[in-house]
């Protein structure tokens, strides 16, 4: 006979109450969130989709302000994970993403000096993870950066550039120095 451990209905619970307070996210099946998740998709504004079987680390946050955040099937997000998408950011399926990572597909603009930063607003371009990439704990990915499926961005890296597939990077800023053998 099947017994469902305390583990589960834990896990249950963060569902429902994601499927509750957040209706406007949109999720392909069962999501795992771990404790103290920060989701932000306000209606009208951000849309959030996250694919069956994906993992959300405790303390992440995972916020679509204005733009699309998609998060693929069997995604694993580690803890303390940043998303922030005012365009648009996309994590492919099977994709691993360590604990303190940071991707954000916007930045403050600086270009006047007459004016404070804070006033000046911000610019945004799209940010893509591949499918079944893996970002090491302390990535940072900047906006307008497209990372190829199979990528690899070792620790600590700060992805200015786009990632071709199959690669491995690592360094700030980022810089390829290897790829994955082919199957």
């Amino acid at each position: 006979m099947w017994r469902l451990r305390p583990r589960f209905w834990l896990n249950y619970l963060r569902y429902l109450w994601l499927r509750l307070r957040h209706p406007q996210v949109r999720c392909g099946g069962m999501v795992y969130l771990g404790r103290a998740v920060e989701i932000i998709a306000r209606p009208g504004y951000g849309r959030l989709t996250v694919g069956a079987g994906t993992h959300i680390g405790s303390g992440s946050a995972v916020r679509a302000h204005e733009g699309n955040l998609h998060i693929g099937s069997g995604v694993v997000l580690g803890s303390r994970v940043t998303v922030n998408s005012y365009l648009d950011v996309s994590i492919g399926d099977a994709t691993l993403i360590a604990d303190d990572v940071y991707l954000i597909d916007f930045d403050h603009a600086i270009n006047r000096t007459d004016l404070p930063i804070k006033d000046q607003g911000i610019t945004k371009a799209p940010v893509r993870v591949g499918s079944n990439c893996w970002l090491a704990t302390k990535v940072v990915v900047l906006k307008g950066v497209t990372i190829g499926d199979g990528a690899v961005v070792g620790a600590g890296a700060v992805v200015t550039r786009d990632v071709p597939p199959n690669a491995i990077v690592a360094g700030v800023p980022a810089r390829v120095i290897g790829h994955r053998p082919s199957s």
